[in-house]
């Protein structure tokens, strides 16, 4: 990373800022599983599997997600292997923080599917109670 932000910043301080951003990250990860098991465990179990699956904009965009992660942690591990031309431990950390953010956009992904299809099982109790 010496050559791309030699000037700016050096690269051990560039090390532990994305090691703190990866700490925060893994913190937030946590929350959203408990988030996801939290919710799929009240949801109705009839009929939500289809509203999941038919959402063709959120299936791409997980896609994406996990084509992002995939790439990042294959490039991770395949760079661990080159002798000559391995690369510093800033450039490990970097690949690892951009492979975790697609791990998190795609939970997070999951989670907003989930909260919606949880709102609306709501709605629709209530309105049979008003009935």
């Amino acid at each position: 990373m010496d050559r791309l932000l030699g000037n700016v910043i050096d690269d051990f301080t560039l090390y532990r800022i994305i090691q703190s951003i990866i700490i925060i990250l893994s913190m937030f990860t946590v929350y959203i599983g408990i988030q996801i098991a939290l919710t799929w465990r009240f949801l109705n179990p009839q009929g939500n599997s289809d509203e999941i699956i038919s959402q063709k904009g959120s299936f791409i965009r997980s896609s994406i997600f996990i084509v992002i992660t995939g790439f990042f942690m294959l490039s991770h591990e395949i760079f661990e292997g080159l002798a000559e031309l391995e690369p510093d431990s800033t450039t490990y950390e970097l690949l690892e923080l951009i492979a975790f953010s697609g791990l998190v956009l795609f939970l997070y992904e999951w989670y907003t599917i989930l909260k919606k299809i949880k709102q609306k099982s709501i709605n629709l109790e209530t309105d049979k109670l008003k009935i």
